[in-house]
C-alpha cells in the first residue's frame, strides 16, 4: 500500500530539529565530524595538531575502513583514538550496473541493518552521485518508490558523507581514473526533513580536508520545505537548489505531491524567489513526466505562466516506472512536444535522458526490491 502522509505529519515535516541517530556507544563517528572537531580530540589526546589533518584524510580521501589502516599513526594513538571515535563503514550488498550505459546503483547496508540507496551516473566530463539522507521517505510522492513503505529513520551526517567515500574507493578500485567530481542529494528522503545532518554531511563533502568537491558541483533538492527554504537561505552558502516541482497547477501537484497541501505553489514560489533573491542563485525545477498526469499542453501552458519571470532551469525528466504504480512514461513524441511548447514560450530546459531504468535506478526502487525479497 502506497504510504499516506497525514495533515499533521505534513505540518511537523521539516520544522523539527532532526540531528539523525546518536552514535552508538556515544563515541561520534569520525566520517561525521570536521576538521575542528577532529582537532579537538586530537588535542584531548596530548598530540600534535598536524595528526588531525592525518586523520581527516584517512577518514575522507583515502577510506580507511579501520583504524589498523592508518599506518602513519603509532599503534597506542589508533587504540587511543579507537577509544574516543567510531568508524564504521557502510556495508555494500549489491551492485547493478546499466547494460545501457554509465549507470551503477549501489545497495548499503547501516550498522542497524537498514539499507539505503546510491546511484553513480557517469559521463565525459562529470562523475556524478546521487546520494540519499534518510531510510525511506515521508513525502509519500504518488509516482515514487521511497515513501512506499514510509519513512524509517533520519541518517546521520556520517552516513550521508560515507556513501560518497565508498563509492569513490569503489570507482577507483575499478580502475577508473575519474573520481567522484559532482554531488547531488537528491536520493531516498527528503533531505531538508533532515536539515541539519544533511547540511553538515555537504560541509564535509565540499571541504578542502575532506572531500573536495566545490561548492558549486553539489545540489541539494527539496520537494518543497517551503520554512526551510527561508533557513537554507541565510546560511549564505553556494550549494545549488533543486525544487521537484512536477506540475505547475495546485490540483494536479497536490495529486502526486502530497505535502503541497501544506505548501500550495503560491507560497513555494515565493520562497524560491526568496532564495534567489538572498543568495544570487539560480534554482533548478524537477519535472517528472507522467504521461497524461503532467505532460498536457494545458500543463505546458501553465509552466510557462509560473516560470516565465523567474531566474531558474528546468529538468525535464522521462519517468522511471516503478512495479505497482499506475503511471507511465511519455513517449518520445510527445515529451519532445511538451519540451517544444516550453522553449516556446521562453524557457530555458533541458531533457534528462533515459538511464538505468534495467537496474530499478529511480529512488527507493532496488530498497524496495530487496525489502519484498526478504520478506
Amino acid at each position: 500500500m502506497t504510504a499516506q502522509i497525514t495533515r499533521e505529519k505534513v505540518k511537523n515535516l521539516g520544522d523539527r530539529k532532526t540531528e539523525g541517530r546518536k552514535p552508538v556507544g556515544g563515541k561520534p563517528e569520525l566520517r561525521g565530524l570536521t576538521l575542528p572537531e577532529i582537532s579537538g580530540i586530537v588535542a584531548e589526546m596530548n598530540e600534535p595538531a598536524y595528526r588531525a589533518g592525518q586523520i581527516a584524510s584517512w577518514v575522507y580521501k583515502k577510506a580507511a575502513g579501520s583504524f589498523d589502516e592508518m599506518t602513519n599513526l603509532s599503534k597506542s594513538l589508533r587504540t587511543e583514538l579507537a577509544g574516543r571515535a567510531s568508524l564504521n563503514p557502510l556495508t555494500l550488498i549489491r551492485r547493478s550496473k546499466s547494460r545501457h550505459g554509465p549507470t551503477t546503483k549501489y545497495l548499503f547496508e547501516l550498522q542497524d541493518g537498514q539499507k539505503v540507496e546510491t546511484v553513480l551516473i557517469g559521463g565525459s566530463r562529470r562523475n556524478t552521485l546521487c546520494i540519499s539522507t534518510q531510510v525511506g521517505c515521508a513525502i509519500g510522492c504518488r509516482f515514487c518508490a521511497s515513501g512506499l513503505e514510509g519513512l524509517v529513520r533520519n541518517m546521520t551526517s556520517a552516513e550521508i558523507v560515507d556513501q560518497v567515500v565508498q563509492v569513490n574507493k569503489q570507482v577507483m578500485l575499478s580502475g577508473d581514473a575519474r573520481p567522484i567530481n559532482n554531488i547531488v542529494v537528491m536520493g531516498m528522503g527528503e533531505p531538508l526533513a533532515n536539515y541539519r545532518p544533511a547540511l553538515r554531511a555537504v560541509r564535509i563533502i565540499n571541504a578542502d580536508w575532506g572531500l573536495g568537491i566545490g561548492a558549486r558541483k553539489i545540489t541539494l533538492s527539496t520537494s518543497g520545505l517551503v520554512p526551510k527554504i527561508y533557513q537554507l537561505a541565510e546560511e549564505k552558502i553556494q550549494f545549488e537548489l533543486s525544487v521537484s516541482l512536477h506540475a505547475a497547477d495546485d490540483r494536479t501537484r497536490t495529486s502526486i505531491v502530497p505535502i503541497n497541501r501544506r505548501y500550495p505553489l503560491k507560497q513555494l514560489m515565493k520562497a524560491c524567489r526568496h532564495y534567489t533573491g538572498a543568495t544570487d542563485r539560480i534554482i533548478t525545477f524537477e519535472y517528472v513526466l507522467l504521461k497524461g498526469v503532467n505532460d498536457r499542453f494545458q500543463d505546458a501552458e501553465n509552466l510557462v505562466k509560473l516560470l516565465k519571470k523567474d531566474k531558474c532551469k528546468l529538468n525535464l525528466i522521462p519517468y522511471n516506472p516503478v512495479q505497482g504504480l499506475p503511471y507511465e512514461t511519455p513517449d518520445e513524441h510527445r515529451r519532445t512536444a511538451f519540451a517544444d511548447a516550453l522553449r516556446a514560450g521562453g524557457l530555458q530546459l533541458t531533457i534528462r535522458r533515459e538511464r538505468g531504468r534495467d537496474i530499478d535506478a529511480a529512488c527507493g526502487q532496488l530498497r524496495l526490491a530487496e525489502s519484498r525479497r526478504s520478506g
